[in-house]
């Protein structure tokens, strides 16, 4: 009894080993580096990053000059480099080559066109009304017969 009870755990611990095997192993890739960007994405992604931190810091101050932290002059005399500094990196971003190339949505029209249900019926014309009758006589109550005998 002992040594079958001995062989059920010894084949149960070689299920258990066998299937977390995959789990166990280190794992190995051929190579897990991302390929490098090209020369003129870098450029690129360094242009959309520059364009970014403009657009940002004059978001920042138009929020900061609304809210009464920044004052007229200091806004006037901020607003005009940043502004620059985002027209020049937009300016420069156009002249790159897009590298794929995103068809422009078509709008849909708005409303759609009007397409008829289908034939027009047109409803008969309602009779017109007749004059009301007069006023209806109600007889009088009076005395009630006598019920024969």
């Amino acid at each position: 009894m002992t040594v079958w009870l001995a062989l059920g755990i010894v084949l149960v611990v070689a299920c258990v080993l066998f299937v977390a095997r995959p789990f166990l192993r280190e794992p190995s890739p051929a190579d897990d580096r991302l390929d490098a960007p090209a020369p003129e994405e870098e450029a690129r992604i360094a242009l959309a990053e520059e364009r970014d931190r403009a657009l940002g810091a004059l978001k920042e101050l138009e929020f900061d000059h609304r809210t009464g932290k920044v004052s007229d002059e200091d806004y006037r005399a901020s607003v005009g480099p940043l502004r620059r500094r985002a027209g020049e990196a937009l300016r420069a971003l156009g002249r790159q080559p897009a590298s794929v190339e995103i068809p422009e949505p078509q709008p849909e029209p708005y409303p759609p066109p009007f397409e008829p249900p289908g034939p027009v019926t047109v409803p008969e014309p309602m009779p017109e009304p007749s004059e009301p009758p007069g006023p209806v006589r109600v007889p009088e109550p009076g005395p009630e017969p006598a019920e024969p005998l």
